[in-house]
């Protein structure tokens, strides 16, 4: 009988140890609502004409082709006059990632020391989404910071650039893969 009763009051202590154990677990709740993403403002409106292409501009544009040849980037001059430049997304960022990769740093670097020799120029960076569509705006505006942060880096001026998550033809995030840079001298009146 003292066998039962030290049994029965074991038992008694784990049912009373159980029940104040669950007691301190910690609710279960859904994490809090991320805020929206903070977009990055637009370049100003530009005065009168808007965009001009320069003989510098020109200079900029046919070393950044002859640069980065064989690369997958391709470098044109837009129909506002601005001097437009894309970079294949796959090759610039891991998927889900903003981070620029190595291969990407090396030609943000001749996209840069062509900028230094632009100092009138003003850049619009949009970044784009994943491959597979995923981090929507939030990760194509990330993108766009690297990419503004690794030129700082080498020497652009940071007030010439505005990053973005939004396509450069006004629809939502890049959907292309690759990450846009726009590149324009305003018009002088």
């Amino acid at each position: 009988m003292g066998c039962n009763r030290r049994m029965v009051a074991c038992s008694r202590a784990v049912v009373v140890l159980a029940l104040a154990l669950g007691g301190c677990a910690l609710p279960q709740s859904a994490p809090p609502p991320l805020p929206p993403p903070v977009a990055a403002a637009p370049l100003p409106a530009a005065p009168g004409s808007g965009w001009a292409w320069s003989t510098p501009l020109e200079s900029a544009g046919a070393r950044l082709r002859s640069a980065l040849a064989g690369s997958g980037a391709e470098v044109s001059q837009t129909p506002d006059q601005r001097l437009w430049i894309a970079l294949p997304g796959e090759a610039v960022f891991p998927a889900g990632r903003s981070a620029v990769t190595p291969a990407a740093g090396a030609w943000l670097d001749k996209v840069a020391a062509a900028l230094r020799g632009l100092p009138r120029a003003e850049l619009q960076i949009v970044g784009p989404t994943d491959a597979r569509g995923a981090g929507g705006q939030a990760l194509a505006l990330d993108r766009a910071a690297s990419a503004r942060d690794w030129m700082v880096v080498r020497g652009v001026a940071p007030r010439r650039m505005a990053v973005s998550g939004a396509d450069p033809r006004g629809r939502a995030p890049a959907v292309d893969g690759r990450l846009h840079i726009l590149v324009g001298e305003r018009a002088t009146p």
